[in-house]
């Protein structure tokens, strides 16, 4: 990795950019470059400023103060097709997929018209372009059917196919696993070499100090300076990002659990990809699931919650689960948090006291009369509890940044009396890492009042610290178990690689 000189030209610069919405001052004089060949990191936590940024250098929003340039080209109009036309490519977090469409018609509508090529080859082209980017997709399968991998990598190589000078990746591996990660960041530095410009937005730090040739920080809306990635540690990031110096602990732990104390248990459950399974989880447990993408995990998570049709048996707190739809596992106490928090966990239109109170409505609203100001004491009390920053309870769910997006879908468990198990999928993915201490606590404090959690999860580092037990699974199957003194980083990224069959897992 070598850090691009002075002499690399400037891609993509903005000036002293400023951003308010109302009363909240999203950036204050910011000032941000990207040289050509380089990778430039932009971290900070969620709220930071940085998602305004990446709006502002598009062109979806528009600075109040400020200039921008692309490819040496000031923006005049602040557009996005502006944006494209000076060499801006970006990858979407939330992604820009037609969903009803096939991989080649959105490949097809990703590229300027006349490099389009006639539509009866557009397969053909379109295989060639995922071949080219060493993607392996089925260009005729509709996007609805990808997984979150397939459509991450996806969304990477539409905003390659412009050939852009700057491409803007924001929050790339959020869904991705280590081997999807090593494939996006090989194609990263593959671009970076042929001369483009990276702007890497993300929240896992290693993998940012692994890849960026420079770094810079934003907290509450301002910069904090751009550093080079060689000299920086995780720990001085981390301090820059936050305001002070952090000590990376986990909510202790609840030893507490007894043997006796199955609150869920399955035997011989099978399902699409995985299968069989026999495990047991413990009141106040919290369960590790590892393993490398695409091995069965989430399509367990989702037979347990009633999303798939599952053979076998499950029990939960002594009684026969009934997961044959969502809302029998629910009322059994069975919640699913989704790793699609706005497809699947979040009505991302509406406000965050609708979404904190639709699953307990009838609890407010007796007689069928919703007592508002009961809705806004509790909706005060989630808000204070979990952290949630936001300007109002009435700000729609899909301005919020990631993380508070996450902690108002964790507002549900907490609000509903019956919930006995909790399946989270990815409970952490593209949040900060003040925002991730604060739903780890989140959980744990649910352990301790007797629920059952199992977390998905493709960071080893969060498994072994907020687990009790770990269970790794490969090719559907749970091939390996971990707990008390090995239960660490190294011993869970070792049982993924190794993907060995455990004998007698239970």
């Amino acid at each position: 990795m070598s850090i691009p000189g002075p002499e690399r030209p400037v891609v993509l610069a903005l000036g002293g950019v400023s951003k308010a919405f109302g009363a909240v001052q999203a950036l204050r004089d910011v000032s941000f470059d990207c040289r050509a060949g380089e990778v430039h990191a932009l971290v900070g936590e969620n709220g930071s400023g940085k998602s305004t940024l990446l709006g502002i250098a598009s062109g979806f929003l528009a600075p109040d103060g400020g200039a921008v340039e692309i490819g040496g080209h000031r923006r005049r109009r602040g557009s996005p097709a502006e944006a494209r036309r000076f060499g801006l490519g970006i990858a979407y977090q939330a992604y820009s997929h037609v969903l009803d469409l096939s991989v080649g018609e959105n490949l097809y509508l990703a590229v300027p018209q006349e490099e389009q090529p006639r539509f009866g080859r557009m397969e053909e082209w379109a295989s060639a372009r995922l071949e080219e980017f060493k993607l392996e997709l089925p260009v005729s399968a509709r996007v609805r059917a990808l997984s979150l991998v397939q459509r991450q990598l996806l969304e990477v190589v539409k905003a390659l196919l412009a050939k852009p000078k700057v491409l803007l990746l924001d929050e790339p591996t959020t869904a991705l696993g280590p081997k999807e990660v090593e494939q996006l960041h090989e194609l990263v530095l593959q671009r970076s070499r042929a001369g483009v410009g990276i702007v890497y937005v993300s929240h896992r730090l290693p993998e940012v100090l692994g890849i960026a040739d420079r770094v810079t920080v934003l907290r509450d809306g301002v910069g904090q300076g751009t550093f080079d990635a060689a000299g920086m540690s995780e720990e001085s990031l981390v301090a820059l990002m936050i305001g002070r110096p952090l000590q990376h602990a986990f909510p202790e732990r609840n030893g507490g659990a007894r043997p006796s104390d199955v609150l869920l248990a399955v035997s011989g459950l099978r399902g699409e990809r995985f299968g069989p399974i026999d495990l047991v989880v413990k009141k106040g447990e919290i369960l590790g699931l590892a393993g490398a993408e695409g091995n069965g995990q989430v399509q367990f998570l989702r037979a347990l919650a009633g999303v798939e049709r599952p053979t076998g048996t499950a029990s939960c707190n002594g009684k026969e689960l009934d997961n044959k739809s969502p809302l029998a596992a629910l009322r059994a106490g069975v919640v699913l948090l989704s790793g699609d928090r706005t497809g699947e966990s979040l009505f991302p239109v509406l406000s965050v006291r609708a979404n904190t109170t639709v699953q307990v409505l009838r609890r407010l609203a007796p007689w069928g009369f919703l007592r508002r100001g009961r809705e806004r004491r509790t909706v005060t009390e989630m808000v204070r509890r979990l952290r949630i920053r936001m300007a109002s309870v009435e700000q729609p769910v899909q301005s919020l940044s990631g993380g508070n997006q996450q902690k108002v879908s964790l507002t549900r468990p907490f609000l509903r009396g019956d919930v006995r198990v909790i399946l989270a999928e990815e409970p952490t993915q593209g949040v900060d890492v003040g925002a991730r201490f604060d739903i780890y606590e989140a959980l744990r404090a649910k352990a301790d009042e007797g629920v059952a959690i199992i977390v998905k999860s493709s960071d080893p580092l969060e498994l072994a610290g907020l687990c009790d037990r770990v269970v790794v699974m490969s090719r559907g199957t749970i091939v390996d178990e971990i707990q008390g003194a090995d239960l660490g980083e190294r011993r869970i990224v070792e049982a993924i690689v190794g993907g060995r069959v455990m004998q007698g897992t239970a």
